[in-house]
């Protein structure tokens, strides 16, 4: 009999260049125990270099993954391919020479467009498509708003948050800092008997809490906001001059004539605007404001009519390139509408959060034509600059934040938002940074107090990595430098757990059960735990919250027998 074999360490390929292939590479090689290739342009560039320094990875150095990278990558021992490039056409068409190359192989495959993704992973078999950004967005804009999320869990309404934000009690917890020594070490899915911890994120069931409605705001505020952001000192110099002339003249004639100021003001307003109306039978006096009012308003009424026309010019093109045309507050500033930024912009709107975006150019980026198509104010300027935030209304904004590709430029734009005045009456801005490097943001924290660096390609990173694994990961949760995965895993008959109870499921510190699903009762789902004693069959799906170990235990503890095949030396 032929007893099926495998490698010590699985293959994997990984094709791109920044920090997401970087991360993914890293955790393919370490927390996975594989052997990464990774085809990129250039070793000699930023994450390329980090990556050629990695232990057991390896560097194909190509302008495109074509044919011939992918043959030098050794597609042909691939056990799973990703692909990670922020190029959308470019990963179809690698994607599809890959099956071509090896067809069936694991792919995984970076999709900014969400309809576009499903529809070639509906065409390609063995294929999960991920977004980067996507996935990253929803913990971003929850540290913005300071609340609970959801997560995405189909059929169940979960809500992750620190214990407080959640409206009812936590199933359990899913961190916690150690400090009994007085150090924080951080504990992921700790007991739930352990009184010495301090627990900061939990899990509930409950609903959020409604969203507070817009505060009271003036009557005309957005005439008063328009005049004041429009007209500028030269056309109040012009009104300043025709209101003295209409009361000066109307002034004269009450006095010189026996007619009552309402008649005189009704005469001299329309001399004034409508032009002379000679009157040979009027006194002396009379004429002669008549000849000076025409004469000034001739010179007034052309300055005030082009200040006028240049406001409602400038008004109209306010929208795209100078930020809000009315007052805003309780709104979010998204700084830097790439990937990252637009997906934090699309999250804040489903939300129906009030957004005005900040972005260098107005360069055709991708975020600037979506704001636009939304209805969302666009700021064109350097968001380091206090001046292009105060036209995007920080002083009365909730949060801001910095998703640029630039750690440096990210932190000027918080140290630029706290040299800008808040609005009396208004809460503490919130800041979220975008940084690349897990180290460096601590760093940050310190030197920034209350704003909150994460970096984006950390949070996605473990959802690709272990996406690249197995097509189960649902979502992510991260804290501080570790990352909880969500995942639901199918249970193959004769597996390790089968007829087992539910709290054999449950690892401390590695996995929790939130829920099973019963596909011959239609997937309904256990939306409350079920009972530790509740039996597990084959055909059961495990809905469950872990770490990158936890999951992969758990993988093998619910595999068929013919998936565990013993490793050979």
């Amino acid at each position: 009999m032929v007893i099926a074999t495998r490698r010590h360490r699985p293959q994997f390929v990984v094709c791109g260049d920044g920090p997401l292939a970087f991360r993914v590479s890293y955790a393919l090689s370490t927390r996975y125990q594989g052997d990464v290739t990774v085809i990129l342009p250039s070793a000699d560039s930023r994450h390329g270099a980090r990556t050629a320094a990695l232990d057991h990875v390896r560097i194909v150095e190509a302008a495109r993954p074509d044919d011939a990278a992918l043959r030098r990558a050794r597609i042909d021992d691939a056990d799973a391919v990703a692909l990670l490039d922020q190029d959308d056409a470019g990963n179809i068409e690698t994607a599809l020479l890959v099956n071509e190359l090896k067809p069936g192989v694991r792919l995984v495959v970076r999709f900014f467009d969400d309809e576009l993704g499903v529809g070639i992973a509906d065409h390609l078999p063995n294929c999960d498509v991920l977004s980067a950004s996507k996935i990253a967005a929803p913990p971003l804009v929850a540290l913005a708003l300071g609340e609970a999320r959801h997560l995405e869990v189909p059929g169940i309404d979960l809500l992750v948050g620190k214990p407080h934000q959640l409206h009812g009690p936590p199933w359990f917890t899913l961190a916690a800092l150690d400090g009994a020594r007085g150090a924080e070490d951080t504990v992921m899915l700790p007991p739930d008997d352990d009184p010495e911890l301090d627990r900061r994120i939990a899990v509930s069931v409950a609903s959020p809490a409604p969203e507070p409605g817009p505060g009271p705001r003036r009557p005309n505020g957005r005439l008063w906001y328009f005049v004041r952001q429009n007209l500028n000192r030269y056309v109040w110099y012009a009104l300043a001059v025709l209101a003295l002339v209409i009361a000066a003249g109307t002034t004269l004639v009450s006095l010189t004539e026996p007619t009552p100021w309402t008649t005189a003001l009704y005469r001299i307003v329309l001399e004034t605007l409508a032009g002379a109306d000679p009157d040979e039978g009027s006194r002396s006096v009379t004429r002669a404001v008549q000849v000076v009012v025409t004469l000034i308003s001739v010179a007034v009424i052309p300055l005030l009519t082009a200040a006028l026309v240049d406001a409602v010019v400038r008004a109209r093109l306010a929208a795209a390139t100078s930020g809000p045309g009315s007052p805003m507050s309780g709104h979010v500033v998204v700084v830097g509408l790439g990937d990252v930024g637009t997906r934090v912009l699309a999250t804040l709107l489903e939300r129906g959060i009030p957004v005005v975006a900040v972005n260098l150019h107005d360069d055709g980026a991708r975020g600037i034509p979506f704001a636009r198509e939304h209805g969302v104010p666009v700021v064109i300027g350097d968001g380091r600059r206090a001046e292009v935030l105060k036209a995007a209304q920080i002083g009365t904004a909730r949060a801001v934040m910095a998703m640029t590709s630039d750690d440096v430029a990210n932190i000027g734009i918080s140290i630029a938002a706290d040299s800008v005045d808040r609005a009396p009456g208004n809460a503490r801005l919130r800041r979220v940074l975008r940084l690349f490097d897990e180290d460096f943001a601590r760093r940050v924290r310190g030197l920034i107090p209350g704003s909150a660096p994460r970096s984006a390609s950390a949070l996605a990173s473990p959802a690709f990595a272990a996406s690249v694994m197995g097509p189960d990961v649902l979502d992510t949760v991260p804290f501080r430098e570790r990352v909880l995965l969500v995942a639901e895993v199918p249970m193959h008959a004769r597996c390790e757990l089968e007829h087992r109870q539910a709290r054999e499921v449950d690892i401390p510190g590695e996995v929790r059960l939130l829920a099973v699903r019963r596909p011959q009762r239609g997937f309904e789902t256990d939306v409350f735990r079920p009972a530790a004693t509740n039996p597990l069959q084959h055909n059961h799906h495990l809905i469950v919250i872990a770490t990158r170990t936890g999951l992969e235990r758990l993988r093998a503890r619910t595999a068929g027998p013919e998936a565990r095949v013993p490793d050979t030396q």
